[in-house]
Formats: structure tokens, C-alpha cells, sequence
């Protein structure tokens, strides 16, 4: 375990320096942006219908409350094993710690009309905090709805690092794109409020913003792209099946300013 932590500081450090473009021992990293997941099960006779009239009026609270720099998402099971509990997930996310630690401030002080609403429609029995490194970030902003997303769990072999891992992830993502690819990629390395059972180093997220574009990613991996990644990855890492999602944003974060 205590190795297992060691990774995870070293992978943290070259993280911050991919997401920065700078070495680390050159210059301070930058903080990344922090990912919540909320995994959930509808009560009673609710459903998605009833989550998004409260995204609703979360997003009217938000605006309400000049709250600019939070982005979410209801993400839906779609590919999944007998293994997952949730029927839903919420996903959200800042530009970093400081944002989030702003925005939660407010949402604690002010937000329980509302987050008791959420309460009557779904049980969320976890909220994990994870800090995420962006290795593609497509143009634009995510698609409203019809969106895809698939989480992986992966742990650094052993005698391998988490530097290694990174840089595997970004020669995959240049493959990808080299075939005409062009996926939303980041990995996610946890902060806080995981089980005692989940022992992985990171999570490795790619989002399509169709289930169209999903398809034709799945083309590019059976019709010879297994081979690149098994030439990439069997060596340093060990990954989870896959779990994939349908998104549709609730809410999307005002453009951070640069610099």
C-alpha cells in the first residue's frame, strides 16, 4: 500500500506537468481541475425525468447565485456488468480546488432546499473527489445531450510507473487522432471518499460526443488498433472492463479566464 501511494505522488507530479506543459523541476505545477462523482439509485417510482426537473432547478439556483464555474453532467448506465449498483451518476467538476472550495461553500450555506430535493428523487451512498489531468480536450464545449463516456480502472504494474502510464496514454491519443479520431481523453486520480475496497491508481475517461462517434471509435480499436494498445499498455497497466455511459449536461462552467 504504501508503495501504491508512492505512485500515486510521483504520477500526481508528472500529471501536473503534462496538464501545464512544463517540467516539474523547472517550474511549480499547476493545480488541476477536481472531478465529483455521486453514484445513485432513484427512489421509489422516480427516474430521469424526475433528476433532470431537479438539474433544473439546480441550474437556476446556480445562476441564481453567480455560481460560473461548475459543470455537470447525469450520466446514464449503458454498457455495464451485474457488479454496478447505481442506476445513475452525477457527475461534476471545477477548474481547480479553490473553485470548488468557493462554490461548495455557497452550496452548503444556501443549497438544502434544493439538495433536498435531490434527496427525494435520488440515494447517493458515495461522493468521490478526484483531481483530473486533460490529455485531449476536442474544440468546443460538450455536447447537451447524446453525449458518451467510458471509465476504465487502472493500476501501474508493478516494477512501472505512473510517469510511464502517462506518457503511454498520450502516444494512444496521437494514434487515435492520427485515424481520424478526436475524443475527449483525461485521467483521474483519486482525492477522496473511495472505499476501502478500491485499489487502482487512476481512472482513464474518454468521452465521444455522439453515440455515432462512440461507434466509429470502436471501428478504429477492432479493426487494428487492439494491437497499438496492447503494445502500449499490456506492459504498464492493468485495467478494469470498461463501463460506458449516455451524458446530458445539466449545467457547463462559464470559460475560465487564461493565465
Amino acid at each position: 500500500m504504501k508503495q501504491r501511494y508512492k505512485l500515486l505522488a510521483i504520477g500526481m507530479t508528472s500529471a501536473f506537468s503534462i496538464a501545464t506543459g512544463v517540467q516539474a523541476q523547472q517550474d511549480q505545477p499547476e493545480p488541476t481541475p477536481v472531478v465529483e462523482i455521486f453514484p445513485c439509485t432513484y427512489r421509489d417510482n422516480n427516474d430521469v425525468d424526475n433528476l433532470r426537473t431537479v438539474g433544473a432547478r439546480f441550474n437556476t439556483w446556480a445562476d441564481r447565485n453567480s455560481m460560473t464555474s461548475y459543470t455537470a453532467f447525469i450520466a446514464t448506465p449503458y454498457a455495464y456488468s451485474a457488479e454496478l449498483e447505481a442506476d445513475v451518476l452525477w457527475l461534476g467538476g471545477w477548474p481547480n480546488g479553490t473553485a470548488m472550495g468557493v462554490a461548495e461553500t455557497r452550496w452548503l450555506a444556501e443549497g438544502s432546499e434544493v439538495a433536498a430535493a435531490f434527496d427525494a428523487v435520488v440515494e447517493c451512498n458515495s461522493h468521490s473527489l478526484y483531481a483530473e489531468v486533460v490529455v485531449n480536450q476536442p474544440s468546443g464545449p460538450p455536447p447537451e445531450n447524446a453525449g458518451i463516456a467510458m471509465f476504465e480502472d487502472c493500476t501501474v504494474r508493478e516494477g512501472r510507473t505512473v510517469d510511464e502510464a502517462l506518457g503511454a496514454i498520450e502516444q494512444w491519443n496521437d494514434y487515435t487522432k492520427s485515424r481520424g479520431g478526436d475524443a475527449f481523453s483525461a485521467v483521474l486520480f483519486p482525492l477522496a471518499g473511495l472505499g476501502n475496497e478500491a485499489d487502482y491508481t487512476f481512472k482513464i475517461v474518454t468521452g465521444f460526443n455522439s453515440m455515432e462517434a462512440f461507434g466509429k471509435g470502436v471501428d478504429m480499436y477492432t479493426g487494428g488498433g487492439f494491437m497499438r494498445a496492447e503494445q502500449l499498455f499490456s506492459r504498464l497497466l492493468e485495467c478494469n472492463s470498461p463501463r460506458v455511459y449516455t451524458l446530458e449536461r445539466v449545467r457547463l462552467a462559464a470559460e475560465q479566464p487564461s493565465g
